[in-house]
C-alpha cells in the first residue's frame, strides 16, 4: 500500500464526497460535512468487525479482515446485513487502524482485508487512515464493484489486490436481489478497468444463486472468459441463505450437488482460472485481541438438510476446534 499515493488522492477523493458520487448511485449528500449518504455512510469509517480471516481464497489468506459499516446495495442475501444493523460500531481512524494490524501481522495475517458493507463508500476516511498508517502490505480491496469510475481510479497503486464480485447476469436479477439495476453492468465496467491497468491485481468473485444459473452464472462466466482473459476467477459455492428471507423465495434454498457440479463444469470449459478456497490453518498462534466498542467475533456453524456444513467467520481458533471436532484437516 503506497501511502504518497492516498496522500496525493484525499482532496480528489473528498471532492467526490463533498457532492457525493462515490457509486452510480450519485445521492449528491455532503458525505464531507457528516451528511449520510444513500449507502448510510457519513464522514468517517465506522467498524463494526474484524479478525483474522482463515477461509478466503487461498491467494489472500490468512486475512486481517475489517468489517465496515455502509452499503450501497440491498442484497437480499447479504450475510453481514444484520450484522451491520445488530453490532456496536467504532470509529474507525488510524491509531485504531494501526493496532489492528500490528495485531494481526502477530497473527501471521500476509493481506488486510477490507469490506462492509461496500469500502468504496468510505473511500476518503479511509485514504486519510492510510495516509496517516504508513505504507503497508498486502491491501485487499474487497468490492462489490458498484462504485464509479472516478472512484475506483483513485484506488490505482493504493490497493494490491481486488476482490470484485461481478453478481448479476441481467438488470432484472440485479433490481430484484440488490436493488440496482444497474448493479452488475457497473461491476463489469469497474472489473474491465482494473483489468486494463494492472490484470494480475483482480481476482473475479462470483457467487452462485440457486435457481440462478441460466440467467447469472452462465452469462457471468461467458463474460468472463470474453472479456478477462486470464483473470483469477473465484467461483463461490458456498452459499447460505438467510435466516430472515421469506419460505417462498426461490433463494431460500441452499444450492444442490447439480447446481454447484454444473458451474463448475462450465468454467473449466471456459478455460477460467479458477483460484481455490485455502485449506485448514495450522495449529497454534493466538490472534485474540480487544478492538474497542466491538464485540468479539461470533463463529458461526450451519447444517444443510442434506448434512453438509458451512462455516462463517473462521478464525483460528474456530478451525482448531473444527480440527479437533473431525479428528484432522477438514
Amino acid at each position: 500500500m503506497n501511502s504518497a499515493a492516498a496522500i496525493a488522492r484525499l482532496e480528489q477523493a473528498s471532492s467526490l464526497a463533498a457532492k457525493c458520487r462515490l457509486c452510480p448511485r450519485r445521492c449528491g449528500v455532503n458525505r464531507m460535512r457528516g451528511e449520510i449518504g444513500a449507502c448510510g455512510a457519513g464522514r468517517h469509517a465506522r467498524l463494526f468487525m474484524e479478525y483474522v480471516h482463515w477461509a478466503e481464497d487461498a491467494d489472500i489468506v490468512p486475512a486481517q479482515t475489517l468489517y465496515l459499516t455502509g452499503c450501497n446495495l440491498s442484497c437480499r442475501f447479504c450475510q453481514t446485513a444484520d450484522e451491520r444493523a445488530r453490532l456496536p460500531s467504532a470509529r474507525l481512524d488510524s491509531k485504531l487502524f494501526a493496532g489492528i494490524l500490528a495485531r494481526g501481522k502477530a497473527a501471521g495475517a500476509r493481506t488486510v482485508n477490507i469490506l462492509g458493507g461496500e469500502p468504496t463508500v468510505n473511500l476518503p476516511a479511509l485514504l486519510e487512515i492510510f495516509a496517516e498508517t504508513g505504507d503497508f502490505p498486502g491491501l485487499v480491496w474487497n468490492s462489490n464493484l458498484y462504485g464509479t469510475a472516478e472512484a475506483f481510479a483513485l484506488l490505482d497503486g493504493i490497493v494490491d489486490i481486488y476482490m470484485g464480485d461481478i453478481k448479476f447476469g441481467n438488470s432484472a436479477c440485479a433490481k430484484k436481489l440488490a436493488g440496482a439495476a444497474d448493479a452488475g453492468e457497473a461491476a463489469a465496467e469497474r472489473a474491465m478497468e482494473i483489468f486494463a491497468r494492472s490484470p494480475e491485481a483482480l481476482i473475479v468473485r462470483h457467487l452462485l444463486l440457486p435457481g440462478h444459473f441460466a440467467c447469472c452464472a452462465e452469462p457471468v462466466l461467458r463474460w468472463i472468459a470474453c472479456h478477462l482473459p486470464g483473470v483469477r476467477v473465484s467461483l463461490k459455492t458456498v452459499y447460505m441463505p438467510p435466516r430472515d428471507l421469506a419460505e417462498r423465495q426461490p433463494e431460500k434454498r441452499f444450492l444442490t450437488p447439480e447446481e454447484t457440479s454444473r458451474a463448475n463444469r462450465l468454467a473449466l470449459s471456459l478455460g477460467l482460472r479458477l483460484t481455490r478456497d485455502a485449506a485448514s490453518p495450522p495449529p497454534g498462534g493466538d490472534e485474540t485481541g480487544n478492538t474497542p466498542g466491538i464485540e468479539p467475533t461470533a463463529f458461526e456453524t450451519i447444517i444443510a438438510s442434506d448434512g453438509a456444513v458451512y462455516l462463517r467467520h473462521v478464525t483460528r481458533e474456530a478451525s482448531e476446534m473444527l480440527r479437533a471436532a473431525v479428528g484432522g484437516p477438514y
